[in-house]
């Protein structure tokens, strides 16, 4: 990318921020979806390209779905890297502490427990840089409709799986997603005090938010009158600041301030072949990373991500997932 590089160097001049560096990611066959996810700057140059081979070998040792050379799912590939991160943390987590119990002789109690901890006791959860970056946590509420019960449920997520709808914005689909559905017919609910299923309305909203919120726009739904899956070219509007004060608890002081910082952008007419580029906001500059291509575009080019508002349009390029980071957090 020494033409590509020599333009980006260019273009930022001065402005160059220090200790940054923008790299294209080579393409080894259909490998963008790894590409618009990870971005790797930890190189001597500013600019140029990295081929992460053995990075993609890894993925595909790993995962048997991204064994092929068929076009794979952005957000699925995201999925998989957060828990395989979180799964590698908690194993060396758990040897580091294992080590350290082998080296350090403990105390030996009377009733046989080891350190003053009872034999059997659970460990609390190990909470890596994943958790404490990506983590929130959902609160699950069904109201028992005869008896006024409310039944809750704590969920943990890494990321938000978004409905949306055509000319709709990231807050109408956030108030959807945490809107009452009324549980009736054959979805009624069972009330442990009622002892016997009751209507009921379930609800879900956010309880704790985390640093970075990860948003999945559910573009890809699949028909039944087709019997596959057909990509939602809807207008979505995601604004470059963001206030959910309509999914948390309604009390003053409690809205949430994101600011956008990235982008996945799925291009093309389909679920099953297509391409992906990611849009990254490095020290207020808006990069544009299109596998070994990276230029700095405009913050109003971001906007022609939105979508198209008719459903055949010769605009493809959708925003598919995007990275809010929070305002209200000190990183």
């Amino acid at each position: 990318m020494g033409v590509a590089g020599s333009k980006l160097e260019k273009a930022l001049g001065d402005q160059f921020p220090e200790g940054e560096r923008y790299f294209g990611l080579e393409n080894f066959g259909n490998t963008c979806y790894c590409n618009s996810v990870l971005q790797i700057n930890s190189q001597k140059k500013k600019t140029g390209v990295i081929a992460p081979k053995r990075f993609v070998q890894r993925v595909k040792k790993q995962n048997e779905l991204f064994r092929s050379y068929m076009h794979q799912d952005a957000h699925e590939f995201l999925n998989f890297l957060l828990n395989e991160l979180v799964e590698i943390l908690e194993k060396e987590s758990s040897a580091t502490k294992k080590l350290s119990g082998n080296l350090t002789q403990p105390e030996k109690k009377t009733n046989g427990s080891v350190n003053g901890q009872a034999n059997g006791t659970q460990q609390p959860p190990v909470l890596t840089w994943v958790h404490n970056i990506f983590q929130g946590t959902f609160a699950n509420e069904t109201r028992c409709l005869r008896c006024e019960t409310i039944t809750a449920r704590d969920e943990a997520f890494l990321d938000l799986s978004l409905d949306i709808e055509q000319n709709s914005s990231i807050t109408s689909c956030l108030r959807n997603f945490s809107s009452t559905e009324t549980l009736n017919a054959e979805d009624k609910f069972f009330c442990d005090k009622c002892c016997s299923l009751q209507e009921a309305q379930k609800r879900m909203k956010i309880k704790v938010l985390p640093q970075i919120l990860v948003i999945h726009l559910k573009r890809f739904k699949f028909i039944e009158q087709l019997g596959r899956y057909k990509k939602l070219s809807y207008r979505v509007v995601f604004p470059m600041e963001l206030k959910l004060w309509n999914t948390t608890d309604n009390t003053p002081g409690s809205d949430a301030e994101y600011s956008l910082s990235a982008v996945v952008v799925h291009v093309g007419s389909g679920p099953n072949h297509g391409h992906y580029v990611s849009l990254v906001k490095s020290h207020n500059h808006w990069l544009f990373f299109d596998d070994e291509n990276v230029e700095m575009i405009d913050e109003s080019v971001v906007q022609t991500f939105f979508g198209s508002t008719q459903e055949y349009s010769n605009n493809t390029d959708h925003g598919y997932i995007l990275f809010y980071e929070s305002l209200n957090h000190k990183f």
